[in-house]
């Protein structure tokens, strides 16, 4: 260490004495004004201060450091940072928080999973002084410059969190202490005025942000969102005023009336992100589906937001005493979303849930299917809503109505679903939507993602390698059929093929994705290859004549949602088509296959001059 090195250290512990004595003697902050000056100076301005304090902050201060006067270490040098931050904001808080942010992730995330010494845990202390001054960069007016301010925090404060759940670090549970310390904030925040807690809106939505973030690294952080351990003061031990931090969640996002819509609107995607199901790196485990499942408050909240007449306390003696209203007019369509993400982690946790919540669950899919019946969308986004709503659900029991590990009383719920023509009907009808093309393709796309989940994901559709699950032959046939039958029974390859032809281009796109579908499954490629309309014409009465007619479609993304369909068509079934397709039209839909989208079948130089 250099002269220049001590003679800086020094000044820091000075600063920092300074700022010891400034509740008593007031007189110090011209003092420490002076000494932060004169740092600023000597280490290039604020970035040079802050990298000088971030190489001390993960160290505590031992009985031989202040025996030797080296205090400017731990949590000592955090409070000389946070002064800064905090009386310099516009020259240290963003500056401070990406830096901390860089600082956190180098040294706890490259670490996960190894098997790293003593001396290195060792420098690895993570105080409660340090969440707290993290969480407190979560609050503060919203502005381009602090949404930057507090995604840092956050993200520092989750590795954190990760780091010590992949570790168990020694220092204790970090997300244990970064729940309780946000719950305390949230706490403080919630007992504000109305006026004040109208503007610390965003703050809110932020700390909920990290909670959920925290909640999907693994059971135990959820068990500690729903647990009554800590108190809104910080306090251990059951008290009359405990309350869990997910209760705040819960609490702004199903009072009906709500008198702050956004800050509701902004808390059921909070709630919607605990859903996500399909994804390996945040499997549901039992306390997330539990809570999703079986959670009263939730299930009734939600209801009443999509119509119901009940409360949050208690639930109709009588199920079919239930009434049923309007949907909130701001929030009920996202209240429908979120009851169908629910649903779906219910269906597809059907094999594992235990009695009590497989009741509630029960209970939930049963009123969730009531609220679809008495759901009366009003404008095309609520449509969108509901048409998404059921689409979902039913592609999640067609998933394990497929599945032959599926249980009994499972495959009965799910039967329920697949059987309630009233709920196919209102998704499935295009006569209600004549004048709605871009509905009417919505209710075609969202079919054939049913049909073929593989079609939507990055991996691809129409590959016999593909990976993603699809529902059985039976399934889709049963699917098919529902169609016809919400369409006044007309045949469904006739309603597919009358939409291939719409002079809307959104509605061919729709058809072209649903008969993509369709040619991918042997079964019903010979149902479509059935279908002719008996007119003769030979321009599309039949499915082969439409599909040979490279005229019916004139604009590039339709050229290329035919070929798509063609494509898929060969790949899927060449083992049966030499059987299906007579020998010309077979060798023309392969030279289409392979010579791309724009191919047009050449006319003869003798037929062209007659």
């Amino acid at each position: 260490m250099t002269m220049a090195d001590i003679h800086l250290d020094k000044e820091f512990i000075s600063l920092f004495s300074s700022l010891s004595k400034l509740e008593t003697h007031p007189a110090a902050a011209s003092d420490a004004a002076s000494l932060v000056q004169s740092l600023q100076q000597k280490t290039n301005g604020p970035s040079g201060v802050v990298h000088f304090l971030l190489r001390r902050l993960w160290l505590p201060v031992s009985a031989a450091d202040e025996s030797q006067n080296v205090l400017l270490q731990g949590d000592n040098a955090l409070s000389v940072l946070v002064h800064l931050v905090e009386s310099r904001p516009s020259a240290y808080m963003s500056l401070a928080a990406s830096a901390v942010r860089r600082d956190v992730e180098k040294k706890f995330s490259l670490n996960i999973g190894s098997n790293d010494n003593d001396d290195d845990e060792a420098s690895k202390e993570v105080s409660d002084a340090l969440i707290m001054a993290l969480a407190k960069l979560l609050i503060g007016p919203n502005s381009d410059n602090q949404v930057g301010i507090a995604t840092d925090a956050s993200a520092s404060l989750l590795t954190l969190c990760r780091w010590d759940g992949e570790r168990n670090n020694r220092c204790g549970a970090i997300s244990e202490r970064v729940l309780c310390t946000i719950n305390i904030l949230w706490y403080h925040l919630r007992a504000q005025g109305e006026q004040k807690r109208r503007e610390s809106s965003c703050s809110q939505i932020r700390i909920s942000a990290l909670m959920v973030d925290v909640c999907l690294l693994g059971r135990d952080e959820m068990s500690l969102a729903l647990s009554n351990g800590v108190n809104d003061h910080g306090n251990s031990g059951g008290t009359n005023t405990t309350t869990c931090i997910m209760d705040k969640l819960l609490h702004i996002a199903l009072d009906h009336p709500n008198d702050d819509p956004l800050l509701q609107v902004s808390a059921l995607d909070q709630l919607e992100r605990l859903t996500v199901h399909d994804n390996p790196q945040y499997p549901v485990k039992s306390e997330r589906a539990d809570f999703l499942l079986a959670n009263d408050v939730l299930r009734r909240g939600l209801l009443c937001l999509v119509g119901g007449s009940g409360d949050l306390s208690t639930d109709a003696a009588n199920e079919d005493d239930y009434e049923w209203g309007e949907a909130d007019p701001i929030n009920g369509g996202a209240a429908l979303r979120l009851l169908t993400e629910i649903c779906r982690v219910g269906v597809a946790s059907s094999a594992s849930m235990s009695e009590a919540t497989r009741h509630k669950f029960q209970l939930l899919l049963s009123s969730f299917r009531r609220a679809l019946h008495n759901f009366d969308p009003r404008g095309e986004l609520e449509r969108l809503s509901y048409i998404y709503a059921v689409s979902s659900l039913v592609a999640s029991c067609a998933m394990v109505a497929s599945s032959s590990s599926a249980s009994t009383a499972a495959v009965a719920a799910v039967n329920a679903v697949l059987s309630d023509m009233t709920l196919l009907h209102e998704w499935l009808s295009l006569h209600s939507r004549v004048s709605q093309p871009k509905l009417k393709s919505t209710v075609l796309c969202s079919l054939s993602q049913v049909m073929e989940p593989a079609m939507w994901k990055d991996e691809g559709m129409g590959t016999k390698n593909s990976t993603t699950r699809r529902p059985s032959d039976n399934i889709a046939i049963q699917l098919y059929q529902a169609f016809s039958q919400a369409n006044n029974n007309r045949d469904s390859a006739e309603l597919i093929l009358a939409s291939t032809k719409s002079p809307f281009v959104e509605e061919r796109l729709g058809a072209y994705d649903i008969l993509r579908a369709l040619v991918s499954r042997g079964v019903c490629v010979r149902l479509l290859l059935l279908y002719d309309d008996g007119s003769g014409n030979g321009s599309g009465s039949s499915f082969l004549d439409w599909l040979l007619n490279h005229d019916l479609e004139s604009t590039n993304e339709g050229k290329e949602a035919k070929y798509q369909v063609v494509d898929s068509m060969l790949s899927q079934n060449s083992d049966l088509l030499g059987g299906l397709l007579p020998a010309r039209a077979l060798r023309q839909l392969e030279e289409w296959r392979r010579k791309g989208p724009n191919f047009v079948t050449a006319i003869p130089w003798e037929m062209a001059t007659e």
